[in-house]
């Protein structure tokens, strides 16, 4: 397994590659005189001014901006190896600055959206397949149809219209505001980037028990699609192993129908559910942007979509970048999950 997995790992930089030759290319369709504002200079003293002569001309010099496009893309790629990300005006930092501050947090949302919309997925869907054609058959798969088809923005307006507007139960953005001056405090450390976490283990339990009420709506519209789509593949390969002879034989031991499902039919049941938690990232990734805009979440999605409106090519790249390094190495984690459930699996 571990050939298998330094091999997958090797694969990264030539996807990496593919994907900066392809955003460098949509670069050059940018006119020249904007190409040359996104090269400059992240230690910009005058952030609102307009940069000197010498400063462009410097840029220029620096990035090989007058010489042939192989020589720009080199140093182009060597400034991105090197932490050079470029400049956000639109945020006032550097974009690998901004981008590794905001990744704790849209970590922390997916992971409270996903974790428990599996769980779901595997319990509602084994409760539907056992009773097809029944009620509760009905219920979950109406209820994932429309889960799934349901919009993730009109889903976070009507959350917000009614558990935050009318009760204030659960507010928007990562924090409220009298927790801030606490977390942003010099006595505050940040030991995992977790907001749920660090309070806790900063001895701030009110304030872990608040980052949770802000995560509950955001993660509430990110999990639904997932768990609609994830419930229907479990409901669907626990009916599709019914019928395998291993189940047969359980039955014909006598093992009682709830025993069959639990320790027969659900493990093998569980491996298209694992493909499919690996590919969905692109999903996750869209949701996020969309969610964190609404709830006006500071994470990487409202970070990369502020970065988008205000045509800023590095953000662009720096977002793109970071999506597919999580989409390959989620697929990775997906192969490496698959083999452990089910041992006839081997990776090579």
């Amino acid at each position: 397994m571990l050939k298998y997995v330094v091999r997958r790992l090797l694969i990264l930089p030539v996807v990496l590659f593919v994907v900066t030759l392809v955003l460098f290319v949509l670069f050059l369709q940018v006119p020249a005189e904007q190409r040359v504002r996104v090269y400059l200079p992240s230690s910009r003293p005058n952030l609102s001014g307009e940069p000197s002569e010498a400063l462009i001309q410097a840029t220029i010099e620096r990035y090989g901006l007058n010489e042939p496009l192989s020589v720009q893309y080199r140093k182009w790629v060597t400034s991105l190896l090197e932490g050079d990300w470029g400049y956000s005006p639109t945020w006032r930092e550097p974009v690998l600055e901004g981008l590794l501050r905001r990744v704790p947090a849209t970590l922390e949302l997916v992971s409270f959206a996903l974790v428990p919309a599996i769980l779901l997925a595997v319990v509602l869907g084994r409760v539907a397949a056992q009773r097809r054609g029944a009620m509760p058959d009905h219920l979950v798969r109406s209820a994932a149809f429309l889960g799934w088809a349901f919009p993730p923005f009109i889903l976070a307006l009507v959350l917000l219209n009614v558990a935050y507007a009318r009760t204030g139960w659960f507010p928007p953005e990562r924090m409220s505001i009298w927790a801030s001056p606490i977390v942003n405090g010099d006595e505050f450390r940040a030991y995992t980037g977790l907001l749920t976490v660090d309070a806790l283990l900063n001895g701030q339990p009110r304030i872990s028990w608040d980052a949770i009420r802000h995560l509950v709506l955001p993660a509430t519209c990110l999990a639904l699609a997932e768990w609609a789509l994830l419930t229907r593949v479990m409901r669907g390969s626990l009916l599709d192993v019914q019928h395998h002879d291993y189940i047969t034989t359980a039955r014909a031991k006598g093992l009682s129908e709830t025993q069959v499902v639990r320790h027969h039919a659900t493990r093998n049941a569980l491996l298209p559910l694992i493909s499919t938690v690996g590919v969905t990232p692109p999903l996750l990734i869209t949701g996020v942007a969309v969610v964190e805009v609404v709830f006006h979440f500071n994470g990487v999605g409202r970070w990369a979509v502020e970065g988008f409106l205000n045509t800023e090519f590095p953000v662009t790249v720096g977002f793109a970048l970071a999506s597919c390094v999580v989409t390959i190495l989620s697929s990775l984690l997906a192969d490496i999950l698959y083999a452990v459930v089910d041992p006839r699996v081997r990776l090579y």
